[in-house]
């Protein structure tokens, strides 16, 4: 019998690559595990000057933020200095409410990609 927990995450997983895909993230992709050379859970998405996101998916019912964002930062830094990103299942929401989960970034993350953006 197949993993309750590995078929949640991947179902997760998918349901974030599918809404990136619709939202004009073509080709972003679910990776393939690593082990210790990990990149994220989905990637495949860059900005105009190449900086690609090392995206982490969780869908648990304990969230532990720090650890997750700690170990979303080390994939990203195996993606060459990828931006780390992480999506979080928001609890009591279902697929139809995808675009509801929590993203979580560290604050100098954001500032940089604000600045990018060309926000002042």
């Amino acid at each position: 019998m197949a993993n309750r927990a590995k078929q949640k995450g991947t179902s997760f997983e998918t349901l974030i690559r599918t809404y990136l895909n619709d939202n004009g993230f073509p080709v972003a992709h679910r990776t393939v595990l690593k082990g210790g050379g990990d990149t994220g859970d989905i990637n495949g998405i860059r900005n105009k000057v190449n900086r690609q996101v090392a995206l982490q998916c969780k869908n648990q019912k304990a969230f532990s933020l720090s650890q997750w964002l700690n170990d979303t930062v080390e994939q990203a830094v195996n993606l060459k200095g990828a931006l780390p990103a992480l999506v979080v299942k928001r609890p009591g929401k279902g697929e139809k409410a995808v675009g509801d989960s929590y993203a979580v970034l560290r604050l100098s993350d954001l500032v940089e990609l604000l600045k990018e953006a060309g926000y002042s």
